[in-house]
């Protein structure tokens, strides 16, 4: 009886082996996050790189009906001694600057530029915090939260949309 208990669970294992499975299907829509890219000419001024005259946060696409791209960005690496923090984003968009390992720490608050970029002060900061670009909607813009929440990494306990982040280097 031990035997032909013993055979049966071999057979039942040696079933299990050979059945094959289909691959699940990966969706072909997906689309990975756009990051965008800093424009190739811009300038390097003691180690920050600053807008050119012809550098600029691409403009909204001439595609009718199809929604601005409204992401945002940082400038990489950022280091402690830097004393400045640079990127980019829509233009004219309200934007805080907050050292979120400091309890979100309120480092600077700017509208980005016309030209979509923004340089703002960086301070009180040291190597390993975590700064963030968050978006301000306390302060009246053509954006609204609405329009930039899907461009979102993360959404902080009070509400706040968090458009980008990077972690200070030494």
């Amino acid at each position: 009886m031990q035997r032909l208990l013993i055979g049966w669970l071999f057979v039942l294992l040696l079933a299990g082996c050979t059945r094959t499975t289909a691959p699940e299907q990966t969706p072909t829509t997906a689309v990975a996050y756009p990051v965008p890219q800093p424009a190739p000419a811009t300038t390097i001024t003691a180690g920050y790189p600053g807008p050119s005259s012809n550098a600029g946060y691409p403009g909204p696409s001439s595609n009718a009906g199809q929604q601005p791209m409204l992401a945002f960005y940082i400038v990489e690496p950022v280091r402690v001694t830097d004393g400045q923090l640079s990127g980019g984003g829509p233009p004219q968009a309200p934007i805080r600057i907050v050292n979120l390992s400091r309890n979100n720490a309120v480092i600077a608050e700017i509208a980005i530029g016309a030209d979509g970029l923004f340089i703002a002060p960086l301070r009180d900061v040291a190597a390993g915090d975590s700064v963030a670009i968050v978006f301000n909607d306390q302060v009246a813009s053509s954006y609204t939260r609405k329009q930039v929440q899907p461009f979102s990494v993360q959404t902080l306990p009070s509400g706040e949309l968090i458009m980008s982040s990077v972690i200070v280097q030494p």
